[in-house]
């Protein structure tokens, strides 16, 4: 007989690949297979029912907007069709010139995290590099310090499995944050209704803007396209050097091995054929669970800006009163913009809000999806 576990969210096709139901399992007996998807193992022998794992998986769906209100309620933030429960949007960039130029778009995510570290308002950032011996293998890590957040800069455009994250603040006491897309939020948020450490030590949860994401197989696909020899190969960026930027793939040097691809055309090439499936019923565009997100501003005269320009929407108010302290401090330049603008800007936030969703979601459970609908829209 089959066990009611995290095989069921794989079976029925909803599988995100986050990660968080290894380190949830009270038993250990779910690992993370990676490949295309980081899929979810469980050994069945060892399954003791317990729910725990289904509880804390994105993938079958939450409350979305009951859960924001839960989380934002006392506030007064406002309730915006597109945007979710919010406070105000901003637009901004990093004051120091090189991370500004380095990070993705104006910066404002890694140094508002280096700032947090450096005065003590946490211990931790939960962020994204690539291995040392596997420069286009994702890899999530606890970023204590300056040089560690600068590790994790800019956008990783593929799968990014978090196993390995909750175990380490588990063991290791302090006030952490997490940074991921929206379905990594929703994850976490999950993992801490029913997970201790979680609930009191992740006090901040940063959501990078998400139209959809992509398997693995994308990597493999620009290696080929791009006729990159994997042996020279020693660093990788989707993003660097200004704005939305260029792909950069490098010798051990810092010298690129081809030329630099233009990020929008690669990027408008992999989109649609690599997508994960579940993301095409995801509704959540903008991490409307998380307290401060993060994304790019490119409408009007910001797209004539050559270094790059974030877009930033606050939902937490401790959060964004720390956001302003920044750049009081002078770290960070901030001006309020318009929810209009910030929808506008996200253009594709407008397609994860419409009505198909609900076409997709029965269509994919007739058709081999299988399964239930999750409850995302609520």
């Amino acid at each position: 007989m089959r066990k009611d576990n995290i095989s069921k969210t794989v079976r029925d096709g909803l599988c995100l690949g986050c990660g968080v139901c290894e380190d949830i399992c009270p038993k250990h007996c779910i690992t993370i297979e990676k490949g295309r998807l980081n899929v979810p193992q469980v050994n069945d022998a060892d399954c003791i029912e317990c729910g725990l794992c289904r509880q804390a998986c994105a993938g079958v769906g939450i409350a979305l907007k009951g859960k924001a209100r839960e989380l934002f309620a006392d506030v007064g933030a406002i309730e915006n069709g597109y945007l979710g429960r919010y406070l105000h949007c901003y637009s901004g960039y990093s004051t120091t010139y090189d991370i500004r130029y380095h990070c993705a778009s104006g910066g404002c995510l890694s140094q508002f995290l280096i700032w947090l570290l450096e005065k003590g308002h946490i211990d931790g950032a939960v962020v994204t590099k690539y291995k040392d011996n596997a420069p286009m293998t994702p890899q999530p890590f606890i970023a204590r310090n300056r040089d560690e957040v600068l590790r994790g800069k800019s956008s990783k455009y593929c799968v990014v499995s978090y196993e390995g994250i909750i175990t380490e603040i588990k063991k290791t006491p302090g006030r952490y944050v997490v940074v991921g897309l929206p379905c990594h939020i929703q994850a976490f948020r999950k993992a801490a209704e029913v997970n201790k450490a979680v609930r009191e030590r992740v006090t901040g949860y940063f959501p990078i803007f998400c139209s959809s994401n992509k398997t693995m197989d994308s990597q493999r696909y620009m290696v080929w396209r791009y006729g990159v020899d994997e042996k020279r190969l020693a660093s990788f960026a989707y993003r660097d050097e200004g704005c939305l930027g260029s792909t950069f793939f490098r010798d051990e040097k810092g010298q690129p091995i081809v030329k630099p691809v233009d990020f929008l055309d690669l990027y408008k090439g992999l989109k649609a054929f690599f997508s994960v499936p579940r993301c095409s019923v995801c509704p959540d565009f903008f991490g409307e669970l998380g307290d401060v997100g993060f994304g790019d501003l490119n409408i009007g005269d910001d797209t004539d800006d050559p270094i790059g320009i974030n877009s930033i929407i606050t939902r937490s108010r401790e959060w964004e009163n720390l956001l302003l302290q920044c750049r009081e401090e002078g770290y960070l330049k901030l001006d309020e913009i318009s929810e209009q603008k910030m929808i506008d800007a996200q253009e594709y936030c407008k397609k994860k809000k419409c009505n198909s969703l609900y076409a997709n979601m029965k269509y994919r459970t007739l058709w081999g999806g299988g399964g239930e609908i999750p409850p995302i829209i609520i």
